[in-house]
């Protein structure tokens, strides 16, 4: 079912197990670690230059300019943990137990970006049989928007809400424009529910995101209390990247 990133796609169909859910939230980051040569190569030496050689003129580093952000109300300037906008607390109603460490990542402006946050909490906690588990998930994208491009919020919008199947409709209230999706799945053993909230206002884009898997035999989730969650959170965010 949280990759969160810049660029987000749509998450797939939820998959059913509590294995399905890990593998759909959790965070992979590789550091590739480059190994230079075989024992036998040696450190290149420095040749001096003969001292009536003419001096050549240093080059001019060249700089990257940074991509201009759209001017509005939002910055990340003061987010250091992008953990900070979201409230964990009522997904504690379904599991409270922390299944992983939460996840945080804060990508400032740069010549690639006009800035983007990210972040995940994931918890679980054991079903009535004592065996299985049952668990719940957030997970926030922030996308600030450069100037003259589309917000994220417009290929959120388009990849969440596109295709056959798909429970979707306007959010209001929150920004100035939003969007509602679900999805439900169901396997011998779980039933998962896939919330999906996305904001878009001034030069900032969120989306919030919360996937519940269930053990057949708990209390069922009511998507409508989830979308109450979803719309609280994507509005806590807001509120957080306002600038002061």
């Amino acid at each position: 079912m949280t990759d969160p990133r810049p660029g987000s796609v749509r998450p797939g169909p939820i998959v059913a197990g509590v294995a399905g859910l890990v593998v759909v939230l959790a965070v992979g980051v590789a550091i590739g670690v480059g190994i230079a040569g075989g024992g036998d190569e040696r450190p290149s030496t420095a040749v001096a230059a003969p001292a009536d050689a003419s001096a050549e003129p240093s080059a001019v580093p060249t700089v990257t300019p940074l991509p201009e952000a759209a001017p509005g109300p939002y910055s990340m300037d003061a987010i250091a943990d992008a953990c900070d906008l979201v409230d964990p607390t009522p997904l504690h109603k379904w599991s409270a137990t922390p299944n992983r460490a939460p996840y945080h990542h804060e990508n400032p402006p740069s010549a690639d970006t006009p800035g983007s946050l990210s972040c995940q909490f994931d918890y679980k906690s054991q079903s009535g049989d004592g065996v299985h588990w049952n668990q719940a998930a957030i997970d926030l994208s922030v996308e600030f928007t450069a100037a003259g491009a589309a917000p994220a919020y417009d290929q959120w919008k388009h990849e969440d809400t596109t295709g056959s199947g798909v429970r979707s409709g306007d959010v209001g209230g929150i920004g100035s424009q939003g969007y509602w999706y679900t999805a439900t799945s169901d396997s011998s053993d779980t039933t998962g529910l896939d919330y999906v909230v996305g904001v878009q206002d001034g030069n900032v884009s969120v989306r919030v995101r919360i996937p519940v898997l269930r053990q057949h035999g708990e209390p069922a989730v009511d998507p409508d209390e989830l979308g109450v969650i979803a719309r609280d959170q994507a509005r806590r965010a807001l509120d957080g990247l306002k600038k002061k």
